[in-house]
């Protein structure tokens, strides 16, 4: 019974196997996931064990150097390969030296010339920097986009100025530092020369020593020429010639440790490469190469953690000015050290998996690498320094208050020309490490290709956008120009009416030169524009015939502005209401009456503009004087009230001329009238003209001059039948006309009366 109950159990155990191995089968999914996996995992712990192996293999070294040392062959070639490195390498190493030694001398005096930082020469520039990003974050403070927008723009104007200074600062450093650097490196010259001149006569470079010699010459002359142009760009010991802007600590800094690491990755490559001629086997030669490459990466790790403080706050500093990644820019500078850390020792891993060449492939990439940002570090010192210098003023003005209207529109630019000046070099410097790298970018750019196409489009685009950018700026210059010169000769009127102009004139120039650049833009991408153009024809004759009115408003009112017709605060008649013009807009304008309501008339409803505030108004002299009074004495009388007003203080300053009587301008059977004027200006005429009527009425008082009266006027006359009251009534027009009545007042009380 037991036994067939454990016949029973297996085969159900075999029936249950055999169904899992079917549905696994059937599963070709799952069935090829569970093959890849268990395949990368077979490859890669094979991997580790034999990159751990190699790593560990310490003892194929020892067994070298002990086969070496334990035959009289090997113990010769050891000591001929010490007497070629002490025939080819002392001597070049003496003489090196000694031409060091020589070329300090003028290396301190190319030093002392050097041009000291634009921040100890012009330390307001940095100051105006600060203002401006402390003003930009009070400003951040109170959440008033229109202060914050002006804050910013200030901002990169004075960070534009600043880095304009520098970038001029670095061009000129750039020859003395080409000649500092020439001087360094003479030493290499001559060692090379020399090494190379006694290995053509005392080595054979067929034999192991010769390229276990020419190895060591190798690893020398990489080792020197980083040292060499670490130099160059930071200058530890002379701040004056140096090309990167930092601080004498941080060059100090970078460059003792780029030694040590240079120092320790020399001495093992070095070790290896000389080794491999006389019979290192590959196994051993790869590990003292990892061995060596754990050690620099580790180095490497040290110096990132003993940087990583001052780097976390230049990293926040920098996106401050940011406010879309200030948080990303927190969260970088709390975890670049860490993460830089594990990248650094990660590559180590990568290579350390037994990648064949690996490791020589990458020092050849990086060497590549490292002369292609060389050379575009240079290229965009002098492109940055060029564009400071022509941006900077000379005569060393710093305020940009002080500079003319066509430096501080250029300034608004700098910033964004230095960043499309860094795209170029970035894009043209990743493109060519690409290409060297092997992936074959430039093929691309090649006739016909998607690249070339690109390109094409992107200058035709920018040379679009450049000569947009012209014509734009070149019309606000003269704008502000023209401005600035009436402000400052004192034609305020004519600044203010172009100031209402502007606003119309500008968005009418924008929308062409958008219009232009657009079209442009479409076109060279592919897009068929004419659609588009023939969209918005029908669209602007819709427009124009649905909006006749506010078209005719907008073209009589620019015509009235340019023409000077009227200015707010002119007293006008316009379209039959009359008042001072309180707003001008470029469709209407707003005037306020006597009585202080206001009138808004649009433009399309004025014909005819009487304007009384045109530099002269006439104070006009009317006065009327009975019939019988003497003519002249009046006249005298008008002509002294208007010698009075010209030696007035209160009236004299608006009075442009004497009173000039015209003489006697009507005469009825009544009244003579007189007539004249005095010329004054628009502000003062109606002042002027009361003034002169209060003073005819006080004048004519004193002189007993009757001014002539057109109301009724009633006389009782004593007659035969008794007395008779006569009125004798004279109308405005001169007509007079007598009517009569008995009287019943007595007569010792009869007496002229007038109403």
């Amino acid at each position: 019974g037991s036994a067939a109950s454990t016949a029973s159990a297996a085969s159900g155990a075999s029936g249950a196997a055999s169904v899992l191995a079917k549905s696994l089968t059937s599963n070709g999914l799952a069935s090829q996931i569970s093959h890849e996996a268990s395949y990368w995992l077979v490859e890669m712990s094979g991997g580790l064990r034999r990159s751990v192996a190699a790593l560990l293999d310490y003892g194929s070294v020892v067994q070298w150097w002990r086969q070496r040392t334990a035959t009289a062959s090997g113990r010769e070639l050891i000591g001929q390969m010490i007497w070629s490195i002490a025939i080819s390498l002392l001597p070049a190493l003496v003489l090196e030296y000694l031409t060091s030694r020589w070329a300090r001398r003028p290396r301190a005096r190319i030093a002392a010339r050097g041009i000291v930082d634009v921040d100890a020469t012009q330390p307001e520039l940095a100051k105006d920097e600060e203002s401006a990003v402390h003003a930009e974050a009070v400003a951040e403070r109170s959440g008033n986009e229109a202060v914050i927008e002006v804050a910013e723009r200030k901002t990169e104007t004075a960070r534009g100025v600043h880095h304009a200074a520098r970038h001029w600062t670095l061009l000129q450093r750039l020859p003395s530092a080409i000649l500092h650097g020439l001087f360094a490196l003479l030493p290499l010259v001559v060692f090379m020369i020399v090494t190379a001149v006694l290995m053509s006569i005392f080595i054979d470079e067929n034999t192991p020593q010769g390229r276990s010699v020419g190895a060591l010459i190798d690893v020398y002359l990489v080792c020197r020429g980083i040292v060499i142009a670490s130099g160059f760009f930071l200058a530890p010991r002379a701040p004056g010639l140096r090309l990167l802007q930092m601080h004498d600590d941080a060059a100090r800094f970078a460059h003792d440790w780029l030694v040590r690491i240079v120092c320790v990755a020399g001495a093992g490559a070095a070790l290896a490469e000389a080794a491999a001629p006389l019979g290192l086997t590959d196994t051993a030669h790869d590990s003292l190469l990892k061995a060596i490459a754990l050690v620099v990466h580790v180095l490497i790790a040290i110096v990132i953690l003993k940087c990583r403080v001052p780097v976390a706050a230049w990293i926040r500093e920098s996106m401050q000015g940011r406010r879309s990644f200030v948080l990303l820019g927190n969260w970088i500078a709390d975890v670049w050290a860490g993460l830089s850390v594990f990248l650094i020792l990660a590559l180590w891993f990568v290579w350390a998996l037994d990648v064949r060449n690996g490791y020589r492939t990458l020092f050849h990439l990086f060497g590549v690498t490292v002369l292609v940002l060389v050379a575009a570090r240079v290229v965009a010192i002098v492109a940055f320094g060029a564009l400071g210098r022509i941006f900077h003023t000379a005569g060393g003005e710093d305020d940009l208050s002080d500079k003319s209207i066509v430096h501080r529109h250029a300034y608004r630019y700098y910033p964004l020309l230095r960043r499309v000046i860094r795209t170029v070099i970035i894009v043209v410097t990743l493109l060519t490490l690409l290409q060297l790298w092997g992936l074959h970018v430039f093929t691309l750019f090649s006739s016909g290709g998607v690249g070339h196409r690109l390109a094409s489009a992107l200058v035709t685009i920018g040379v679009a956008a450049a000569f947009a950018v012209i014509v734009w700026e070149g019309a606000n210059v003269m704008v502000e120009q023209r401005l600035e010169r009436w402000t400052s000769s004192g034609d305020l009127l004519r600044a203010a009416r172009l100031r209402t102009l502007l606003p119309m004139m500008r968005s009418a120039l924008f929308i062409v030169i958008a219009m232009v650049v657009v079209l442009t833009g479409l076109s060279e991408i592919g897009v068929n524009t004419a659609p588009l153009l023939a969209s918005a024809s029908i669209f602007g004759v819709a427009l124009g015939f649905g909006s006749q009115k506010l078209v005719q408003d907008l073209i009589t009112g620019i015509f009235l502005l340019m023409e000077n017709a009227m200015q707010v605060g002119d007293t006008v008649t316009l379209a039959g209401v009359s008042g001072t013009v309180e707003y001008l807009s470029i469709r209407t304008v707003r005037l306020r009456g006597s009585d202080g309501s206001l009138f808004t008339v649009p433009f399309s409803s004025v014909s005819t503009v009487n304007n009384t505030n045109r530099g002269l108004g006439n104070a006009a002299v009317r006065v009327s004087i009975a019939l019988g009074q003497d003519v002249n004495l009046a006249a005298d009388t008008l002509k002294e009230i208007g010698a009075s007003l010209r030696e007035d203080d209160a009236f004299k300053d608006g009075i442009l001329s004497d009173f000039a009587l015209w003489g006697v301008d009507a005469v009825d059977g009544s009244t003579v009238t007189l007539a004249g004027q005095m010329q004054c200006r628009d502000t003062a005429r109606w002042g002027v003209q009361r003034e002169f009527n209060r003073r005819v009425v006080d004048r004519f008082t004193e002189r007993g001059i009757e001014i002539a009266n057109p109301q009724r006027s009633f006389l009782i006359v004593k007659g035969g039948e008794g007395e008779l009251a006569v009125a004798l009534k004279t109308d405005q027009r001169g007509e007079r006309t007598i009517t009569g009545e008995p009287s019943n007042l007595p007569p010792e009380r009869a007496k002229p009366s007038r109403t």
